[in-house]
């Protein structure tokens, strides 16, 4: 059964404090898992074992993609020490993205990262934000060269689906081309505000805008079906982050409940 687990971007102040105190306080809320935003200069070895107190998993963690490059085996075994099953990068600079000068080796560059991940026994995950949305080369969007040309089996694909839709594309779109490589899915929401100067402000999972029934109910249909679903908003403004991170989860496991 699929589970759900928090992202730490959002309580990222708070960890870069006491990340193994928020570990627990993410364990007492009832999330499954973590996907990391690094270790805040935690070894490891203690984070695993942190998590093994917890009852957590570690879902996996968001690398940079340059970082990764140069640091591929210790990235691996340092991950892999902490069980993660996903390491998730994203796009690289403007020199290495669709058109740039430096493409075919951003692929090579992806493709190697892949098999050094699935040789340790994890899956390379490539996370978009609004921006791969919002250009074009060849005729397809920046997330679509990327992830069509990569080795499917080399990179998965990590969905954003919030920001899929701010940056003004379709989530059924992109769900329905990759169904067979989501083993992870952000539900992300927002509510579309014109005076803010985004034009948008995050809100928990469930209580903006986003169709997130017809979407869970769609990855359902993915093969296979996803093994993780984040929670992942970025900022709760007035509001505690806690509370924002529990209504998220309240909201999903009752969605997951109702839809078969």
């Amino acid at each position: 059964m699929a589970k759900i687990g928090s992202p730490l971007f959002i309580v990222r102040e708070d960890c870069g404090r006491d990340l193994m105190e928020i570990l627990g306080r993410l364990s007492e809320i009832g999330y499954n898992g973590i996907e990391f935003l690094g270790f805040f200069g935690n070894k490891p070895s203690d984070i695993r074992k942190r998590l093994g107190s917890c009852g957590l998993t570690a879902v996996g963690d968001h690398v940079p993609f340059d970082e990764f490059a140069a640091n591929t085996r210790k990235v691996i075994d340092e991950h892999k020490e902490i069980g993660c099953g996903y390491i998730t990068v994203g796009a690289p600079k403007a020199d290495g993205l669709p058109g740039g000068e430096n493409y075919a080796r951003t692929i090579e560059t992806y493709e190697k990262l892949g098999e050094a991940v699935n040789s340790a026994g994890m899956k390379l995950l490539f996370h978009n934000h609004a921006e791969e949305l919002r250009n074009t080369s060849n005729g397809k969007m920046v997330l679509e060269n990327i992830l069509d040309d990569v080795r499917a089996d080399l990179l998965y694909f990590e969905p954003d689906l919030g920001w899929i839709q701010i940056g003004g594309a379709d989530p059924v779109y992109y769900m329905q081309k990759y169904n067979s490589r989501c083993p992870v899915v952000h539900f992300k929401d927002y509510m579309p505000i014109a005076a803010d100067e985004k034009g948008f402000v995050f809100r928990p999972t469930g209580y903006g805008v986003m169709n997130n029934a017809v979407l869970y109910a769609m990855s359902l249909s993915f093969n296979p079906v996803p093994e993780w679903y984040i929670m992942d908003h970025d900022c709760a403004y007035e509001r505690d982050a806690y509370d924002d991170l529990a209504l998220s989860l309240d909201y999903f496991k009752n969605l997951m409940m109702v839809t078969k």
